[in-house]
C-alpha cells in the first residue's frame, strides 16, 4: 500500500453576493492607499486593526465556514491589499510558520496570473512541482503561512487587485 506521509491543506471559497461585498471593501480600502513597494503596489504596512475589524464584518459569511471547515474559530492577525500593474510581480515568498494565509481575488481578469503555490519538498523525478489554483473574482485561496507562492508579470494593463489576510486558529468549535 502506499500513502501520503504528509499533505499540505487547501481550502477554495466562493464569496457569496461578491459584487455587494467588492463594493463595500473597496470603499473600506481607499481609506488605506497602496504605496510602491518593489514591483507591486501595497498597503501591507499601512494597515490597522479597524480594516481587519472592516473585512471581518464585510466577509462575515466566510469567515464563518472558515470556522467550519477547520472546526475552529479564525484569529484574523492582518489585511491587507496589493495591485499588480503591468509589468508587477511578486517574488517567491511565505508569511510565515504558524497559520494560514487567504488570497480574495478582487479585481480579476482572463490573463490576468494567478498565484502560484510551490511544493515546499520535490517530487518523484527530483523535481520542483507548482500549483495554481483556478480562480476568478471573489474566490478566496487559503494554505498554510509557511509555502511559498508567488506570482507572475501581469501581461495586461488592467491591473489585478488581491486582498491578502493572514490568521491562526483559536479554540476548537464545539
Amino acid at each position: 500500500m502506499i500513502d501520503s506521509l504528509f499533505s499540505i491543506p487547501i481550502l477554495n471559497l466562493t464569496t457569496s453576493n461578491f459584487k455587494k461585498k467588492k463594493k463595500a471593501i473597496e470603499k473600506v480600502l481607499k481609506k488605506y492607499p497602496e504605496k510602491e513597494i518593489g514591483t507591486l503596489l501595497s498597503n501591507r504596512f499601512g494597515t490597522d486593526k479597524n480594516l481587519t475589524l472592516a473585512f471581518s464584518k464585510i466577509f462575515k459569511n466566510e469567515l464563518n465556514c472558515m470556522t467550519r471547515l477547520f472546526k475552529k474559530n479564525i484569529l484574523l492577525k492582518a489585511v491587507w491589499s496589493v495591485s499588480y500593474r503591468k509589468g508587477d510581480f511578486h517574488i517567491p515568498h511565505n508569511h510565515g510558520s504558524i497559520g494560514y494565509a487567504g488570497i480574495l481575488y478582487l479585481d480579476y481578469y482572463p490573463k490576468s496570473p494567478s498565484t502560484i503555490y510551490i511544493q515546499p519538498w520535490n517530487d518523484d523525478a527530483d523535481l520542483t512541482y507548482f500549483r495554481h489554483p483556478e480562480v476568478f473574482e471573489g474566490k478566496i485561496v487559503i494554505v498554510p503561512r509557511f509555502v511559498m507562492h508567488f506570482t507572475k508579470p501581469n501581461p495586461i494593463s488592467k491591473p489585478k487587485r488581491i486582498v491578502g489576510f493572514d490568521f491562526l486558529l483559536g479554540e476548537t468549535q464545539q
